[in-house]
């Protein structure tokens, strides 16, 4: 009995471990791999770029509510780093970051059709 469960653990692991392959970045791993791993997106610029990018394919922007999302969610992300960067308590920078949150709402519903919005609020929690 003891022997049959230990067999059982040995391949079982094995079959765990052989899963994690794709999940952990391996050294030898094909070229077209490494592009389509994502990288995080590290600066307020690109964080930016990221979210108004995947807003204006999902939402179907003009150029107009494009840049205007832009400004708005470049001006939320910098100053959240701003925020996260400065020696506040923990309980001052989240009343911060929800405060600019919800700027950052009104100034979204501002740009967005009501249409839009509701999307984005489904869509984006």
């Amino acid at each position: 009995m003891k022997y049959p469960f230990i067999l059982f653990l040995l391949l079982f692991s094995n079959c765990a471990f052989a899963q994690l392959k794709g999940a952990v970045p391996q050294p030898n791993e094909p070229e077209h791999i490494k592009k389509e791993r994502k990288k995080p997106a590290n600066t307020p610029t690109a964080k930016a770029l990221e979210v108004s990018t995947k807003l204006t394919k999902t939402l179907g922007l003009n150029e107009v509510q494009q840049k205007d999302l832009h400004a708005a969610i470049l001006d939320y992300e910098t100053n959240v780093t701003n925020v996260n960067k400065s020696n506040l308590s923990k309980k001052d920078k989240y009343n911060k970051i929800h405060t600019l949150n919800m700027k950052r709402q009104a100034r979204l519903k501002a740009i967005l059709t009501p249409e839009q919005y509701k999307t984005y609020i489904l869509s984006f929690p």
